[in-house]
Formats: structure tokens, C-alpha cells, sequence
């Protein structure tokens, strides 16, 4: 199934007459930023399920925009950075680890797939409604 959608040539130009391309990046940064937040927040109250000292939790971050190239959408990544290195082992509680053949399943097993699910339709709804602020 496919679908064409006819006038986004003329949308595009549009913004680009109204706005510079550094307002644009400025506008779609500050939309990420808040839709970042509502899955940032969702994600620290997810892991607080199954929580021990909580070093996951607080070393939970954003990043900020950034985008590989001019033509690349921009986007930002969640990361883990402190000093007892919990980044080494959320791949391990998200997918679950084989040990002597035995499958390993933890208390936190897909706990980032759930909330992104959970979260979707609120960050789209949260990036739409700033990116409607602004433009």
C-alpha cells in the first residue's frame, strides 16, 4: 500500500520563505526537547519498578538535537552516563542474557520497548502541539 501526498513541495517552500534554516532547526529542537521530556519521564517511572540502588535511574539522560547531516531529520538519543557505568548492562536487562544455556529473562526485560510503545502517541502529540506554537 502506498500513498502520495501531493503539496509538500509548496509546504516546504513555504516554511523555508518564512523561516531561515536556523529558526527551523531552532523550532524543531525546542518541539524535541518537550517531547523528550514526557519520554524521559515515563522511562525513569517505568525503571522505578524494578529499581535496586536507582544508579540506572539517575544516570538516564538526553542528549542534545543533532542530526548526521543537513538533509538527516533531527533527533536526540537517550543515554546512560555516570560513574558506576550502568550503560554496559541496560542491553542486557532490555533483551535478557543467555548463562550456560540457560535464557535469563530480568525483572526489567523489555522495559524500554513498553514505553516507547506506551509513549508514542503522547510525544507525537506534545512535538505537534509546539511545533503548531511556533510555526
Amino acid at each position: 500500500m502506498s500513498v502520495e501526498v501531493k503539496g509538500m513541495e509548496e509546504v516546504l517552500s513555504q516554511l523555508e520563505k518564512r523561516f531561515s534554516p536556523k529558526e527551523l532547526i531552532q523550532i524543531e529542537d525546542e518541539a524535541l526537547n518537550k517531547g523528550s521530556e514526557v519520554l524521559l519521564k515515563a522511562l525513569k517511572s517505568n525503571f522505578e519498578s524494578f529499581k535496586a540502588t536507582g544508579n540506572t535511574i539517575k544516570e538516564m539522560s538526553v542528549t542534545k538535537p543533532y542530526s548526521k547531516n543537513i538533509s538527516v531529520l533531527r533527533a536526540k538519543s537517550i543515554k546512560w552516563k555516570g560513574p558506576t557505568g550502568r550503560y554496559r548492562i541496560i542491553h542486557l536487562n532490555e533483551h535478557g542474557y543467555t548463562r550456560n544455556g540457560k535464557k535469563y529473562t530480568p525483572r526489567g526485560f523489555g522495559v524500554i520497548a513498553k514505553t516507547l510503545k506506551e509513549v508514542e502517541s503522547e510525544y507525537r502529540n506534545v512535538v505537534i502541539k509546539e511545533l503548531k506554537k511556533k510555526l
